[in-house]
């Protein structure tokens, strides 16, 4: 056989055995595809629904950064935590993008944008996302501001709050961000309320667990437990800008002393779980009481800690005031706007433990029902009197059964720190018979007990003997010659334990309607 025969039958070989193995290779792909198994109905599904759109974004400038703050949003099943989008350009059209990357802050609704250059805007969008991964299909409605050196104008700053943590430390917190001087303990002086007695201050440094360097941390002599104490920082603490304290003018805060031991180290490092929600009870309908299984740790403005929701529609929140921490640290009160009768759910937002361990954002809510409206009770029926018969004569009938017009704009004053006083504005009195003015006082604004008559001239009634921390309640009905008495307006207010000038509460007129926020925007489309 020639080598041109040869070569022609090893082509043919080589071919034949190219062709074999093909097949031997699409044997496995024809039976795989003939035995496809049917998924089963019984699998899980993975979520893949996004939350709802973040709403009501808030950028306030400040030195170098801009503060954000948003509400909280939904989601089938939790919130995981936010993101920051941002840029000096703003996202007018669907499509477009920020030119920074964006910022993951996790499950908070208030975050501070550092290391921005003052006086170049920028320009803010927040989605959220889920544990899932899914995120807001929209940005939010766009929020801007411009840092400026300085952007505090010559305002001094104030002491917020004061905030033991044990029986040796405690918190004082400003109203921003604060230098300390070269010996910061000298800026500082803590004594008994009443007695003047001084407990010492052995060390004050900047709280290296707040970013936004409005809190400096005490450590103290021993302390009393229940006794009260006044901090007051001195004019050697300044703002940013050099703006000092000024003495006199919330330059102080109060707090209560406590024996509650400094964890050990031992104990700090063999806690890694963070704190968990007990019990919630509404004591009253503008109170809110949040039991926490162990001492817990509240950010600066401990109102950013919480948000109440109504259960059946999370665009409608529950205002809160004011937050105030036990001595013991496992209880916060809220101070709400007035509740229903409804169920309620709470959020609880970056709090954590003594060891800083935060809260499960598994298990950082729950729900509850409003304190509402009690039901009146029923009052004993009034005897039938006989009817008169002809040999009695008819007692004529009362004419005047009209109360007069209620007086309004009843609000409370601070005098000083320990006096109010209730001013309103005098009744109509259209038929001219006004007789009194009745105050009247509630420990829980339900049930008043006997009312001190005012006479029928008087506009103001001051209160003393008062103490802080308590929540008053008070009630001010007009009567007339015949005794008639209109339904009465409210006023409660709670004293400031922080200064004169802080935390100071007051309000309610009878019919007052509760407050909710419901925001409306233009959605824009968010490039996947």
């Amino acid at each position: 056989m020639s080598k041109h025969a040869k070569k022609q039958v090893m082509q043919h070989i080589a071919l034949l055995a190219v062709t074999a193995l093909a097949l031997i290779l699409a044997l496995p792909i024809v039976r795989a595809q003939s035995n496809i198994i049917p998924e089963s109905e019984n699998v899980a599904q993975a979520d893949t629904q996004a939350p709802s759109d973040v709403e009501n974004v808030k950028a306030t400038p400040g030195n170098g950064m801009i503060t954000l703050t948003w509400d909280v949003a939904t989601d089938n099943e939790l919130v995981a935590g936010y993101k920051v989008y941002y840029g000096t350009t703003p996202v007018t059209e669907p499509g477009d993008e920020y030119e920074f990357e964006p910022v993951d802050v996790g499950n908070k609704i208030t975050y501070e944008m550092t290391g921005l250059e003052n006086g170049t805007t920028y320009y803010f969008a927040i989605t959220a996302y889920d544990s899932s991964g899914n995120e807001s299909p929209n940005y939010s409605v766009e929020a801007s501001a411009t840092p400026v050196h300085g952007a505090a104008g010559d305002e001094a700053p104030k002491v917020v709050s004061a905030n033991v943590q044990d029986k040796g430390t405690v918190l004082v917190t400003f109203s921003e961000a604060v230098n300390l001087p070269a010996s910061p303990a000298s800026a500082f002086s803590i004594a008994e309320d009443g007695s003047g007695t001084a407990l010492q201050v052995l060390s004050a440094s900047m709280d290296l667990n707040d970013p936004t360097n409005k809190t400096v941390v005490l450590t103290t002599e021993t302390q009393v437990p229940g006794q009260t104490y006044i901090v007051t920082a001195g004019i050697q603490v300044t703002d940013l800008d050099g703006n000092p304290i000024e003495s006199g003018t919330s330059d102080t805060a109060i707090f209560t002393g406590t024996d509650q031991e400094t964890p050990t180290e031992e104990e700090t490092l063999d806690d890694t779980t963070g704190p968990e929600l007990v019990n919630i009870q509404t004591p009253d309908a503008t109170t809110v009481v949040v039991t926490f299984n162990e001492p817990v740790v509240l950010s600066p403005d401990p109102t950013q800690n919480f948000v109440i929701t109504e259960e059946s529609d999370s665009t409608a929140t529950l205002a809160i005031s004011a937050a105030a921490l036990s001595a013991d640290k496992t209880m916060v009160t809220l101070t709400t706007a007035e509740q229903d009768g409804m169920n309620y759910f709470l959020v609880v937002l970056d709090v954590a433990d003594a060891s800083g361990n935060l809260m499960d954002v598994a298990n950082n809510a729950a729900a509850f029902t409003g304190f509402g409206m009690q039901e009146e009770q029923p009052t004993e029926e009034t005897p039938v009197e006989e009817q008169p018969t002809e040999e009695q004569p008819v007692e004529e009938t009362p004419t005047d059964t009209t109360a007069p017009e209620d007086a309004t704009n009843f609000v409370a004053k601070l005098l000083s720190s320990m006096v109010v006083q209730l001013a309103w504005t005098p009744s109509l009195n259209t038929a001219g018979d006004l007789a009194n003015y009745v105050l009247y006082k509630s420990t829980d604004g339900i049930a008043y007990g006997e009312g001190v008559q005012l006479g029928a001239d008087a506009s103001t009634y001051d209160l003393s003997g008062l103490s802080s921390g308590v929540k008053y309640y008070y009630k001010l009905a007009a009567r007339d010659e015949a005794g008639n008495e209109s339904e009465g307006i409210t006023a409660s207010f709670m004293l400031p334990e922080t200064g004169p000038e802080l935390a100071f509460l007051f309000g309610g007129s009878l019919g007052l309607g509760r407050f909710f926020t419901r925001k409306k925007k233009k959605k824009l489309a968010r490039k996947a």
